[in-house]
């Protein structure tokens, strides 16, 4: 699933799930899946305990849960990913400051996964001010994960942000890039592509635009899933 999608649906359910009790937590990933064993459930309660104690939202961490259940991971490396999920979670709030609301904490969360730094995020909360950074944190870790270098990838946010460009178009960005990727076309040459595309725009309709593509006879002309017009070319 794409990171995109994958943003949208954890800024819908971030709020409700970081109000669940911390005994709803410790039964919801295991419903349905395999058991796990008293020392793994042990770990498991304390780093759901600690999240909700510093204010961390804790649905990814069920979902990490439920991830390695499913794919019959051993224990210790559900534990592992689990613990180190939480770290993530903590430092995308250090860096993003104690206001930072739980989508936001999330997409910084993967961002940091995804290869960015603490200064990432920093300098996204600096440019961004009081704006929601859960969109530009998600296309953050999209333009890492398509493998546009961390310093580059921020600097484009950082002009996305400069632009105003809106949080829909914003994802629509790193997905763009990431299709581009999928499609053969280098990803630093994509995404500098994308980029001078919404930065010659006039407005926000030409803005959509300039992302999605162009309308024509009925047909979606340029956008990422539709062949090749209005992206960069591929090399030979």
């Amino acid at each position: 699933m794409r990171r995109g999608f994958i943003l949208f649906a954890l800024m819908l359910g971030a709020a409700a799930g970081a109000a669940r009790s911390v005994d709803a937590q410790q039964t919801a990933y295991a419903a349905g899946a395999p058991s796990l064993d008293s020392a793994t459930q042990a770990v498991l309660r304390r780093e759901m305990s600690r999240a909700q104690a510093r204010g961390l939202p804790v649905e990814p961490l069920e979902s990490k849960v439920r991830e390695g259940q499913i794919k019959r991971a051993t224990p210790a490396r559900i534990r592992g990913a689990v613990v180190a999920l939480a770290v993530r979670l903590d430092s995308a709030r250090s860096a993003l400051g104690a206001a930072s609301n739980a989508a936001e904490i999330i997409a910084g969360a993967d961002a940091l996964a995804a290869g960015a730094d603490a200064g990432a995020l920093r300098t996204l909360r600096t440019n961004g001010g009081a704006r929601d950074l859960a969109a530009p944190l998600g296309a953050l870790a999209q333009l890492l994960a398509s493998g546009v270098a961390p310093r580059r990838a921020t600097e484009m946010i950082v002009e996305l942000l400069k632009h105003g460009v809106a949080p829909r178009e914003v994802l629509a960005f790193g997905l763009a890039v990431e299709a581009d990727v999928g499609a053969g076309v280098p990803a630093e040459e994509s995404a500098t592509f994308r980029l001078r595309s919404i930065q010659s725009s006039a407005n926000g309709g030409e803005r959509a635009t300039a992302i999605f593509g162009q309308q024509t006879g009925g047909q979606v002309v340029g956008a990422p899933s539709t062949g090749d017009a209005g992206r960069p070319k591929r090399r030979p």
